[in-house]
């Protein structure tokens, strides 16, 4: 962000920028909720390679984007393609996940995230100054020229989503070459309208009306940080005094925080509980939020990232 700020031909300015940043979770809004009416057509699989394949296809729109405005539809299309891709990656990892492991599982796949992230900071802290912020953007292509091929050739069908479409021995087939349960028709998604209604309405029901719209919250709440971090943590943190390479280091330093916290809550709930680890860790990251906001010494202000 601080380098696009900088560069006068294309033109973004701070109010431009936070519209952008909006219609990235807004394509990621969009991507989440038509990736699983698609998937009960196409399948898991599929739509894995799509998602991955948008998002590259949005990063090079970014990348030689020549005013704001198709910079936004670069970043819409790669939302779309995120957010489309975490939830089935998601699934997939709960499905094939090892039996009282799927919380490290879980977790193991969410550190990626962060790996991106710190990738990411270090093109930004490398490649910008010398080469220019486009070319961060052009590395966000290669995923269609890495990920996709090897996908293609690895990647099974979904065992649920192949009995759901009446596939029975292949589901089965699946599921025991990975060491798995085979599928029943309880664990296969239901198809159709009707289907999505139903998984809906269970989610409200009596045992679990009170948890769904306070998961739902938990989740925005953490999102918002997440992005929110991801794209303003370097400008402000340049505005509150620190030079531009320590500004852009923080997001080095807050996804290498992750990778450690991922790893030691997907361990710590596959024995304590989910919830409870969950709880532990909004509080530690408000604490660290809110430390934030003192202009403390560098290396103290690296430690609450």
């Amino acid at each position: 962000m601080p380098h696009m700020l900088d560069d006068g031909g294309l033109g973004l300015t701070p109010a431009s920028a936070g519209t952008i940043g909006s219609w990235t979770t807004f394509g990621m809004l969009i991507g989440a909720l038509t990736a699983g009416n698609i998937t009960d057509w196409l399948g898991r699989r599929p739509m894995l390679v799509a998602s991955v394949t948008l998002f590259s296809l949005g990063s090079a729109v970014c990348a030689a984007a020549g005013n704001p405005a198709l910079f936004g539809t670069g970043r819409f299309i790669a939302g779309l393609g995120l957010g489309g891709l975490m939830p089935l990656c998601l699934a997939m990892v709960m499905e094939f996940a090892p039996p009282r492991r799927a919380a490290l599982t879980t977790g193991l796949l969410m550190t990626s995230y962060h790996v991106g992230g710190m990738v990411a900071t270090v093109l930004g802290l490398t490649v910008a100054p010398s080469a220019g912020w486009r070319w961060v953007f052009w590395a966000g292509v290669l995923p269609a020229v890495v990920a996709v091929p090897l996908l293609l050739k690895l990647l099974p069908e979904s065992p649920g989503v192949l009995l759901a479409r009446g596939e029975r021995e292949q589901a089965d087939a699946v599921a025991d070459r990975y060491g798995v349960p085979r599928p029943t028709e309880v664990a296969a998604p239901a198809a159709g309208a009707k289907g999505r209604l139903a998984a809906v309405g269970a989610l409200f029901r009596p045992e679990s009306r009170w948890a769904t719209p306070l998961l739902w919250l938990a989740s925005f709440c953490g999102l918002l940080l997440v992005y929110g971090v991801s794209t303003w943590l370097p400008q402000m943190m340049r505005a509150s005094g620190y030079g531009l390479n320590s500004s852009v280091s923080f997001l080095l330093v807050i996804n290498a925080g992750g990778i450690v916290g991922m790893l030691i809550a997907g361990r710590t709930a596959d024995r304590f509980g989910v919830v409870r680890v969950s709880a532990i860790w909004f509080v530690l990251t408000a604490a660290g939020a809110l430390l934030l906001r003192s202009h403390l010494p560098l290396g103290v202000t690296y430690s609450d990232s």
